[in-house]
């Protein structure tokens, strides 16, 4: 029995160490090498990657071909894997290897293919070409790429996405917007590049301030909704826009808007929203150590010289050391700084843009309609902006060899009370004078009227009446709207003459109203030239644009070889444009007495009714 139990003990002893090292043997890490080499030359190929794929190791290979990996003790189980080499430019290839504790070698040979890019850009006239075929200057946007943000002008949504494209702002909400293609080309002319929608030219004309003041109307190109654009080309360089002439010196945008896809006769909808805030986003830095006033002194009486350099609106005033002074808010005021008064001018502003799509065709005919709307505050008080947009367009696909196309769109823009630029009309020239101890919260209660902290009683409310107004009165007092009412068509019609070479007959219009009403309130001092002895003045300005564009294109393209390719393209076409303009203004509005026969004891009866009455009516 004693004997037995010995005999059990050494068996199993025996097999505990026979199994031992085996198990440690197969636990050790294995060496993966070798070679990669080219298929057609036997040279070495760097920078292929080789790998296990299912156990996630491998290595690239360097300069001579070779490569080197490990696989941890872990992962080998004495399994068959496949090791895998890949190089772009190159065929693929494999190779079965057992993990059985041996290191492995694994030579490949992999053999080089062409590498074919299909990706297609808009050119000129419309023609559409593979990316790699092009040899002009020129870059695309997408439509996902172009609405990561929103903005009033599209050209702003193009910021930062497109090389050698510089693109500077107005400064005011809704203004105008410079791009400018690689570098002005002319130091006192346009140096704008020329817009064309489905190989339709359009016009980008703008109204815009200048340094003295005025009032930048923005630029015609806003009128296009961006969710209704399918790509955006830039070409860059005067070949690439050699197919528009001298027009296209400064280069060239091509906007392809969407198109209706072959959905199998179903219909597809598609929603858009967006909300964002708004802020100005840099504003001047201001000192707040002294006050209102010149050669350190300052005494309101009644803001045009009555007290003690209260004309003045420069803060070289006394120093603000909570000190009392009379001020146009009343006397014996603590004279501090007030460090946010011109933020605290600005609100925060607001916009919203919703567009819906609905599209879809079948093999034969597609169409797509689209309507928008944008509704914008403005961070300026009592400045607001809307568009509201229609696009309807559609194909047909009337025999294998012809195509015809149509576009219309549709845009009304609108804008209540634009802030002015420049140094005369601009919100921030006041600001540049603001005395540091304005409170802005008061000049809000504008309507108060100049009487009331001792200035002239025809005035508003104000913190200075020698040089400017209030500037809420400026805002809310001086009314200005603008319209722009705008149609965009073409219609084109694609037929193949012989396999490869297509002509393409299109003609297209683009015809827009603008208007302005602009109506001053009397007592304007600040930068509108109105005489005060007046009852203010008006501008009233209408513009119209008319631009109609035909032509006719034969395109070509043939492959010689199977290295070689041959394109080409011809083209004439007709432009004619028509602009006018017929504005009217008055800085001297005088009106004159009522006819009455009512009893003298109406006293208003025989009042000069102010230009504000005349603007509600009555």
């Amino acid at each position: 029995m004693q004997v037995s139990r010995r005999s059990n003990r050494l068996a199993a002893a025996a097999l505990l160490f026979g199994v031992v090292p085996a198990a440690a043997f197969g636990q050790q890490p294995i060496t993966v090498s070798g070679q990669v080499t080219s298929g057609v030359n036997s040279s070495p190929v760097p920078q292929a990657q080789v790998s296990i794929a299912e156990l996630k190791v491998g290595g690239p290979t360097g300069a001579d071909g070779r490569y080197s990996f490990t696989v941890p003790s872990a992962s080998v189980q004495g399994q068959s894997v496949n090791v895998t080499v890949r190089r772009i430019g190159y065929t693929s290839n494999s190779i079965a290897v057992k993990l059985t504790g041996n290191a492995v070698v694994a030579d490949f040979q992999i053999v080089p293919i062409a590498a074919e890019l299909t990706a297609t850009v808009i050119t000129g006239l419309g023609i559409q070409r593979e990316k790699s075929r092009v040899g002009t200057a020129q870059q695309q946007v997408t439509s996902d790429e172009l609405n990561q943000t929103k903005s009033l002008n599209l050209i702003e949504q193009l910021s930062g996405k497109v090389s050698g494209v510089t693109i500077t702002g107005s400064g005011t909400q809704g203004g105008s917007t410079n791009i400018i293609i690689r570098g002005a080309n002319s130091i006192t002319g346009d140096n704008q590049p020329m817009f064309v929608v489905d190989g339709v030219p359009i016009s980008n004309r703008g109204r815009g301030g200048d340094p003295n003041g005025g009032y930048d109307y923005g630029s015609a190109i806003s009128d296009l909704n961006p969710d209704d654009i399918a790509s955006m080309s830039i070409l860059k360089g005067p070949n690439a826009a050699a197919l528009y002439g001298s027009r296209a010196a400064n280069g060239v945008i091509v906007i392809t808007t969407k198109k209706g896809p072959s959905v199998g006769g179903r219909i597809r909808t598609e929603i858009s929203s967006t909300l964002s805030w708004d802020k100005p986003s840099i504003l001047p830095s201001y000192q707040n150590l002294y006050g209102q006033g010149a050669q350190g002194e300052f005494q309101f009486v009644d803001g045009k010289g009555g007290g003690v350099n209260d004309f003045a609106d420069q803060s070289y005033g006394p120093k603000l050391d909570g000190r009392l002074i009379d001020q146009f808010t009343g006397p014996q005021q603590p004279w501090v700084a007030h460090p946010g008064n011109v933020e605290s001018f600005f609100n925060t502003g607001r916009t919203l843009s919703n567009t819906i799509a609905f599209s879809g065709g079948s093999d034969k005919v597609t169409a797509r309609i689209s309507l928008g709307r944008d509704q914008v505050t403005g961070y300026i008080p009592n400045n607001t902006f809307s568009k509201t947009s229609g696009l309807l367009n559609g194909s047909v696909k009337v025999s294998s060899k012809l195509t015809t196309d149509a576009t219309l769109s549709y845009t009304h823009n609108t804008a209540l009370n634009r802030p002015g630029v420049g140094y005369n009309n601009g919100i921030l020239e006041q600001f540049v004078w603001f005395g540091r101890q304005v409170d802005m919260q008061a000049l809000r209660e504008y309507s108060k009227g100049g009487a009331t902290n001792g200035g002239p009683s025809n005035r508003e409310f104000n913190w200075n009446y020698n040089f400017h107004n209030n500037p809420f009165w400026m805002m809310y007092e001086n009314p200005l709207q603008d319209t722009r009412d705008r149609i965009l068509g073409s219609v084109s019609a694609t037929y193949q003459l012989v396999p490869g070479i297509s002509a393409t007959a299109r003609t297209g219009a683009d015809i827009f109203r603008f208007n302005v009403d602009q109506r001053f309130a009397p007592q304007n001092i600040q930068g509108n030239a109105i005489d005060p002895n007046f009852f203010g003045g008006f501008t009233f300005l209408n513009d119209y644009s008319r631009q109609v564009t035909s032509d006719v294109s034969i395109t070509g393209s043939r492959d010689l070889s199977s290295n070689f390719s041959s394109s080409s393209a011809t083209a004439t076409h007709i432009s004619t444009r028509n602009a006018f303009s017929f504005p009217k203004s008055t800085t001297s509005l005088a009106t004159t007495a009522r006819s009455t026969t009512q009893k003298s004891s109406d006293a208003s009866a025989n009042k000069p009714r102010a230009l504000s009455n005349l603007w509600n009516g009555s």
